[in-house]
């Protein structure tokens, strides 16, 4: 029985599935399931336009010809493959014949700079780099720090790679036909090497995103990835060969549970898009029932909806209002709301055949949920860490928006279920289950957030009294006002980001200031065909976003926001941001996250602007025009009270 035994400690449940990982690693789940499922439909993806399927007995034989390719180049156990690429199924054959051996894989972000890419190689020690392509290419090459230890580069893709002679370098091809030189006594040792894996073994190694420092490696065994993938299956009951979209790079620890160990265990038909830019029409031939996205990723979506009925009729605008209205979800109305509307809308997006759509990665506003359930969408929160896992989700059928759901079931051949406690400070404390690996070759980090065998997540929480968690805030980020009031500053923010006028919001507010003020990032698409369909004019994102109009736009929204704020949590003024806040730029990790210190810093002047109650501030920024050349201009931001 699970319960609440008090508000500050919550004991999860075992499952019933009986889809256990059993103490396997995961070559050895590929090829029990290859065994068992032969020519059925493993992997597919869209090449030149069409879709190609590989079988799991196709997938089992490629990964034995890479691994005994990839021991010839060197890779033992113990040692680690890094990867830097968009999602593709040749990914996923590396990472398993990498494993195979023994070996672990570390992914980093395609976008990832050459730094941050010379830092992690150096400090996981990969000799063998995977890169897609020529721009990937080229970033391994220009490594410095961790130049003399890599001995081979495997690129997927030989586009403008045709001239370089650097000898490091095999293609995908070439590596393959290495592995087809294995003698009866090489296929007996990987044979053996396969079988001696122990689930304790580390399969990955994901690194944080560096938000307060250098990125951690966080160890990922393979235990701990079929622990995770069990209790997305007990909990959300996810049927035998379910099609999942693998869309979110492995270098996010949920992609390698549910792309990597999931498509092995449940097991599941796992579709790869032909590139980004073609995933919402690629959604729409697919048809997934299983799609993972983070908080971004569904505002996105649902802002694609309300950018098409900007441009709608006013008739239609109307018929899409009554369908989605709370009247319209049951009966007759129901009924013609469903034909009409409802159904018309999934399918353009692609979520016809979804029965488990979630949302992880940060907070999202309780707007854009109720947004997808109008349409049938069943959007379940989805909340954990890369340490501790996969923790708590909206799961039996129940869902509040306000809360991160309960905590999810656990295999019972892996051990306890989970168990959290709330500290004095309310943070999360997390065990049981198969618990925390450690960073990877930083046994003080691991350490310091240990405390009693259970890992300490940083998050402030509150339970309910039916055990659903509600989450306030990052510890770090509670802030104080000079008044000795505290405030959210990320539920500020979600509630923003929940606009579809709104791509990104920082709250400010500390120890030195007496109100909350808040930067805003408008979406230059959404806010542009607003403007546009009044009649406005304006050239650059900086014309855009300093728009008198806008900030009228901006003002209704920040109101809404404040109605669900105690009065000294409520944004008195608001500045938009001259630019789109850029990865490239330092103000967003890869991972799209803010970097809240960079961006105070480098904006401090329009921050001090704002409390000393100025109309407008003075800042120098890059302003890139619509035919894709830039400058450096000084430009004045509007700062407006409300």
């Amino acid at each position: 029985m699970s319960g609440v035994e008090s508000t500050r400690k919550v004991v999860g449940v075992h499952g019933t599935d009986t889809r256990s990982g059993r103490g396997r690693t995961l070559p050895q789940l590929l090829f029990s399931q290859a065994c068992e499922l032969g020519d059925a439909t493993y992997l597919r993806s869209k090449r030149h336009g069409v879709w190609v399927g590989r079988s799991w007995s196709e997938v089992a034989t490629e990964v034995r010809l890479l691994a005994h390719a990839l021991r010839c180049k060197g890779v033992v156990r113990g040692d680690v493959v890094a990867m830097i690429s968009e999602n593709l199924p040749e990914l996923y054959l590396l990472e398993f014949a990498v494993q195979s051996l023994g070996a672990a894989v570390t992914c980093l972000y395609p976008d990832a700079s050459s730094s941050e890419l010379d830092y992690i190689v150096q400090h996981c020690g990969a000799s063998v780099i995977v890169a897609q392509d020529q721009e990937q290419v080229d970033k391994v090459l220009a490594l410095e720090g961790a130049a003399e230890q890599v001995r081979t580069v495997i690129y997927l893709e030989d586009r403008g790679l045709w001239d370089y002679d650097d000898e490091r370098l095999v293609s995908l091809q070439g590596l393959g036909k290495l592995g087809t030189q294995a003698t009866p006594a090489d296929e007996a040792t990987l044979q053996r090497s396969i079988e001696e894996g122990r689930d304790g073994e580390i399969a990955a190694l994901c690194y944080t995103s560096g938000t307060t420092g250098r990125p951690k490696g966080v160890v990922i065994t393979h235990r701990y990835l079929t622990d995770n993938a069990y209790r997305l299956m007990a909990s959300f009951r996810i049927p035998r060969g379910i099609a999942y979209l693998s869309y979110i790079s492995p270098a996010w620890a949920a992609e390698q549970i549910i792309g990597i160990a999931l498509g092995l265990l449940a097991p599941a038909v796992v579709h790869f898009s032909e590139k980004p830019a073609t995933v919402q029409a690629d959604l729409r031939e697919i048809g997934p029932q299983f799609l993972l996205f983070t908080p971004r990723q569904w505002e996105m979506m649902a802002s694609t909806v309300a950018a098409a009925m900007l441009d709608a009729r006013p008739w239609q605008q109307r018929l899409v209002d009554w369908a989605l209205s709370p009247p319209a979800a049951n009966g007759w109305r129901g009924w013609l709301g469903e034909r009409l509307v409802r159904r018309a809308i999934r399918d353009n997006l692609g979520l016809k055949h979804v029965i488990v759509a979630l949302s992880a990665g940060s907070g999202m506003s309780a707007d854009v949920f109720h947004r997808f359930h109008a349409i049938g969408v069943p959007l379940r929160n989805l909340y954990g860490s890369t340490e501790s896992g996969l923790i708590s989700a909206h799961w039996g059928g129940n869902f509040d928006p306000a809360t991160l759901g309960r905590l999810l079931q656990i295999d019972p051949a892996v051990g306890a279920p989970l168990e959290v406690h709330l500290d004095s400070d309310s943070q999360m404390l997390v065990g049981g289950a198969s618990g925390f690996g450690g960073y990877f070759r930083d046994d003080a980090a691991t350490c310091a957030s240990m405390r009693d065998g259970a890992y300490l997540t940083g998050d402030a929480m509150r339970v309910g009294p039916d055990g659903e968690f509600i989450f306030l805030d990052r510890i770090k980020d509670l802030r104080e006002l000079s008044t000795g009031r505290r405030f959210p500053p990320q539920f500020i923010e979600n509630q923003l980001r929940a606009s579809p006028y709104v791509r990104d919001a920082i709250a400010i507010g500390d120890g030195t200031r007496d109100r909350v003020t808040v930067l805003v990032n408008i979406d230059q698409q959404i806010v542009g065909r607003y403007a546009e369909s009044r009649g406005l004019t304006w050239g650059t994102f900086a014309d855009l976003s300093q728009h008198p109009e806008v900030h009228v736009l901006l003002v209704r929204t920040l109101a809404g926001v404040n109605e669900h704020l105690e009065s000294h949590a409520q944004v008195k003024s608001f500045a938009s941001f001259p630019k789109e806040l850029d990865a490239d730029d330092d103000e967003l990790t890869r991972s799209r996250k803010l970097r809240r210190d960079v961006i105070e810093k480098r904006y401090g002047a329009l921050i001090d602007a704002m409390y000393s109650r100025q109309p407008d501030c003075p800042i120098e920024v890059l302003v890139r025009y619509r035919d894709g050349t830039q400058a450096h201009v000084r430009q004045q931001v509007r700062i407006t009270e409300i």
